[in-house]
């Protein structure tokens, strides 16, 4: 499962204007942007409140109707921009953000173009496109109208935490926490805590941001599936899988939710719940994330047919995301890294995600492509660089631990050790060859 969680933690789309919008999102400045400002702010909390009362396909069809009838409505484009995004957020069906790109382009078409709320829509496509730079470039566009903007301060830390920008983007995080809680607030306090090795503050971070709520069932699910993955990550699964029962109880049917409850499976050893938790899932949700999950568990069911179809359905999702044009260098130089496949093409794609994108995540895969093509001293420099912000990750200890191994370096075994300490279950795939290799070097 190594690049697994890299892809989980892209998969959410960033869609932090819908839990932001109940605070202020505006600050000191000319009268005429407080003004504009104040508008963005009653036309979100419109749209938080018609999501939180009715089924966001309801919202969005209603949404589309009043459209149709007013065809050079820029605001009701943008509107419908979010609406599409959020079905994708909770489907991953790749014709939602194809449908929201088109909806947030023609608002711009229409005038909107520097509106803040069409820029922060914006920047939303963006950033879930993988399209970093693009998000930033947005997000301060719609800055300039909105200043203070919880929602835009959001997906511009977003965009600057996936450029590496770490300071900027912990600067940016605080500023939108300080307009006041909300669900997508403190997830991202808990992201940056994650990222400077804290996982006991990330889950402070978390549990605050389960407490705040939001109005929208799904992203409070969303809050506590998250909350779910840092207590597995612990070790705590019993506690992982009561956060996950109250997810789907507040919005059945959830995906990340029902994903979380197969990774609880696996860690626990039950793999063939853990398929059937997976197919069914895949029968509704077309998540490449999900099907290189299944072909993970099928490896450690022993079952390499069945793996082998899991890992084929995740290349058809993949080539799905990149139609509607979502950048999937680094999941797909991840899924060959892992099959072993095609490596000097996974290198060269591992280089292009770090360009694009140049990030702790980034150099970690920059770091194992170049140990799997057997370039094991570049690959440590890079290795090293991963770590020097603080994290604990246990796929990247792993990593790390190969590395060693490839150089000849007594040190492997204590990798394999750090990393098992901080998740025994870190991959179906990888976990067991970390517990091996560590009992081979005597540790």
């Amino acid at each position: 499962m190594d690049g697994v969680r890299v892809l989980r933690r892209r998969a959410v789309v960033l869609l932090a204007a819908l839990a932001a919008a109940g605070v202020a999102l505006f600050g000191s400045g000319p009268e005429p942007q407080a003004v504009r400002a104040a508008a963005i702010d009653v036309d979100l909390q419109t749209l938080v409140g018609e999501f939180a009362t009715g089924r966001s396909t309801t919202v969005v069809q209603g949404l589309e109707r009043r459209a149709a009838s007013r065809p050079h409505d820029a605001a009701l484009r943008t509107s419908l921009g979010f609406g599409y995004l959020q079905l994708f957020r909770e489907t991953a069906r790749p014709v939602w953000l194809s449908r929201a790109r088109d909806a947030l382009a023609r608002a711009a078409s229409l005038g909107n173009g520097d509106d803040a709320l069409t820029r922060l829509g914006l920047a939303q496509l963006a950033a879930t496109q993988h399209r970093f730079r693009e998000a930033e470039a947005h997000a301060r566009r719609a800055l300039r109208d909105a200043p203070g903007n919880a929602a835009a301060l959001g997906v511009l830390g977003d965009a600057l935490l996936e450029l590496g920008r770490y300071s900027e983007a912990f600067a940016a995080y605080d500023r939108a926490a300080s307009r006041g809680p909300s669900v997508g607030a403190y997830a991202r306090v808990a992201r940056a805590r994650e990222l400077l090795g804290r996982p006991d503050g990330a889950l402070d971070a978390l549990q605050l941001a389960v407490e705040a709520g939001s109005g929208i069932r799904e992203q409070e699910a969303w809050a506590l599936t998250r909350y779910s993955g840092v207590l597995l990550d612990q070790g705590r699964p019993d506690d992982a899988r009561v956060a996950l029962g109250r997810a789907l109880a507040l919005e059945p049917g959830f995906p990340h939710a029902l994903a979380a409850t197969a990774r609880v499976d696996g860690a626990a050893g039950r793999h063939a719940a853990a398929a059937r938790k997976l197919e069914d899932l895949l029968r509704r949700v077309p998540s490449a994330e999900y099907a290189t999950e299944l072909g993970d568990v099928y490896v450690a069911l022993g079952s390499e047919s069945q793996a082998r179809r899991a890992y084929r359905l995740a290349r058809a999702f993949e080539r799905r995301l990149a139609r509607s044009g979502v950048r999937t260098l680094l999941a797909s130089a991840s899924l060959d890294l892992e099959l072993g496949v095609r490596l000097p093409s996974a290198l060269a794609r591992a280089r292009q995600a770090y360009r694009e994108a140049p990030n702790l995540e980034t150099e970690d895969l920059l770091a194992w492509a170049l140990e799997r093509n057997g370039r094991c001293h570049e690959a440590r420099r890079w290795s090293e660089r991963t770590f020097e912000l603080g994290i604990r990750d246990a796929t990247m200890l792993f990593h790390r631990g190969m590395i060693a191994r490839c150089l000849g370096s007594p040190s492997a075994a204590r990798w394999f050790r750090e990393a098992l300490e901080v998740d025994p279950a870190f991959s179906s795939r990888w976990a067991p060859v970390a517990r091996r290799l560590a009992r081979e070097s005597g540790a």
